[in-house]
Protein backbone atom coordinates (compact mmCIF):
# COMPACT_ATOMS: atom_id res chain seq x y z
CA UNK A 1 0.00 0.00 0.00
CA UNK A 2 1.44 3.39 -0.87
CA UNK A 3 2.02 5.93 1.89
CA UNK A 4 -0.85 8.21 0.79
CA UNK A 5 -3.40 5.42 0.77
CA UNK A 6 -2.09 4.19 4.11
CA UNK A 7 -2.41 7.71 5.58
CA UNK A 8 -5.94 7.99 4.21
CA UNK A 9 -6.90 4.67 5.78
CA UNK A 10 -5.50 5.82 9.13
CA UNK A 11 -7.59 8.99 8.91
CA UNK A 12 -10.73 7.02 8.07
CA UNK A 13 -10.12 4.76 11.07
CA UNK A 14 -9.80 7.85 13.25
CA UNK A 15 -12.76 9.86 11.98
CA UNK A 16 -15.36 7.46 10.55
CA UNK A 17 -18.40 6.64 12.64
CA UNK A 18 -18.40 3.31 14.45
CA UNK A 19 -21.53 1.28 14.89
CA UNK A 20 -23.15 -2.15 14.64
CA UNK A 21 -25.30 -3.03 11.62
CA UNK A 22 -28.60 -4.94 11.52
CA UNK A 23 -26.67 -8.24 11.21
CA UNK A 24 -24.68 -7.49 14.41
CA UNK A 25 -21.47 -6.74 12.51
CA UNK A 26 -19.04 -3.98 13.48
CA UNK A 27 -18.97 -1.24 10.85
CA UNK A 28 -17.30 2.03 9.96
CA UNK A 29 -19.52 4.48 8.05
CA UNK A 30 -19.36 7.99 6.65
CA UNK A 31 -22.45 9.53 8.21
CA UNK A 32 -22.99 11.34 4.91
CA UNK A 33 -19.85 13.46 5.38
CA UNK A 34 -18.44 14.37 1.98
CA UNK A 35 -14.78 14.04 2.99
CA UNK A 36 -15.35 10.57 4.44
CA UNK A 37 -17.37 9.53 1.39
CA UNK A 38 -14.43 10.55 -0.82
CA UNK A 39 -11.99 8.69 1.41
CA UNK A 40 -14.10 5.51 1.34
CA UNK A 41 -14.30 5.80 -2.44
CA UNK A 42 -10.52 6.27 -2.78
CA UNK A 43 -9.95 3.20 -0.59
CA UNK A 44 -12.47 1.17 -2.59
CA UNK A 45 -14.66 0.65 0.49
CA UNK A 46 -18.43 0.47 0.42
CA UNK A 47 -20.38 2.51 2.96
CA UNK A 48 -20.80 1.02 5.51
CA UNK A 49 -17.48 -0.83 5.70
CA UNK A 50 -17.72 -4.12 7.64
CA UNK A 51 -14.86 -4.61 10.10
CA UNK A 52 -13.68 -8.08 11.02
CA UNK A 53 -13.26 -8.96 14.70
CA UNK A 54 -9.81 -7.93 15.98
CA UNK A 55 -7.89 -7.54 19.26
CA UNK A 56 -8.17 -4.15 20.89
CA UNK A 57 -10.98 -2.97 18.62
CA UNK A 58 -13.91 -5.33 19.09
CA UNK A 59 -15.11 -6.55 22.51
CA UNK A 60 -13.46 -9.71 23.85
CA UNK A 61 -16.76 -11.22 25.07
CA UNK A 62 -17.92 -14.16 22.98
CA UNK A 63 -20.76 -13.20 20.66
CA UNK A 64 -20.25 -9.44 21.07
CA UNK A 65 -19.49 -7.20 18.06
CA UNK A 66 -19.46 -3.88 19.92
CA UNK A 67 -16.48 -1.53 19.74
CA UNK A 68 -14.01 -1.50 22.67
CA UNK A 69 -14.41 1.37 25.12
CA UNK A 70 -12.59 0.02 28.20
CA UNK A 71 -9.43 -2.04 28.66
CA UNK A 72 -8.00 -3.90 31.62
CA UNK A 73 -9.08 -3.78 35.23
CA UNK A 74 -12.29 -5.75 34.67
CA UNK A 75 -12.07 -9.37 35.79
CA UNK A 76 -8.34 -8.61 36.12
CA UNK A 77 -7.62 -11.90 37.87
CA UNK A 78 -8.25 -13.71 34.55
CA UNK A 79 -6.68 -11.28 32.07
CA UNK A 80 -6.42 -7.81 30.60
CA UNK A 81 -9.70 -7.65 28.73
CA UNK A 82 -10.84 -5.23 26.01
CA UNK A 83 -14.53 -4.55 26.59
CA UNK A 84 -17.40 -2.59 25.10
CA UNK A 85 -19.41 -0.20 27.28
CA UNK A 86 -22.04 -2.88 27.93
CA UNK A 87 -19.63 -5.52 29.22
CA UNK A 88 -17.50 -2.97 31.09
CA UNK A 89 -20.68 -2.01 33.00
CA UNK A 90 -21.35 -5.69 33.72
CA UNK A 91 -17.85 -5.98 35.20
CA UNK A 92 -18.20 -2.77 37.24
CA UNK A 93 -21.40 -4.14 38.76
CA UNK A 94 -19.43 -7.17 39.96
CA UNK A 95 -21.34 -9.63 37.79
CA UNK A 96 -19.66 -12.90 36.77
CA UNK A 97 -17.32 -12.87 33.79
CA UNK A 98 -18.98 -14.08 30.59
CA UNK A 99 -17.23 -16.45 28.20
CA UNK A 100 -14.45 -14.72 26.27
CA UNK A 101 -13.57 -15.15 22.57
CA UNK A 102 -10.84 -17.68 21.82
CA UNK A 103 -8.60 -15.01 20.23
CA UNK A 104 -8.74 -13.04 23.52
CA UNK A 105 -8.01 -16.13 25.63
CA UNK A 106 -5.07 -17.01 23.36
CA UNK A 107 -3.76 -13.44 23.70
CA UNK A 108 -3.92 -13.54 27.49
CA UNK A 109 -2.29 -16.98 27.72
CA UNK A 110 0.64 -15.65 25.66
CA UNK A 111 1.51 -12.99 28.28
CA UNK A 112 4.85 -13.35 30.03
CA UNK A 113 4.10 -14.75 33.51
CA UNK A 114 6.50 -12.32 35.21
CA UNK A 115 6.25 -9.07 33.25
CA UNK A 116 2.63 -9.63 32.10
CA UNK A 117 3.66 -8.21 28.70
CA UNK A 118 2.51 -9.63 25.40
CA UNK A 119 5.19 -11.15 23.16
CA UNK A 120 6.68 -8.98 20.44
CA UNK A 121 5.38 -9.88 16.99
Amino acid sequence: MNEYKEALEHMVWQFAYRSIDKDNKSILWTGGLFALEGAFNALGWIDPHIVEDFDGGICDVKGCSEWVEAQGGMWADTGYWCLCRIHADVARKGEPQPQMKQRAIDREVSRDPITKCLPMK
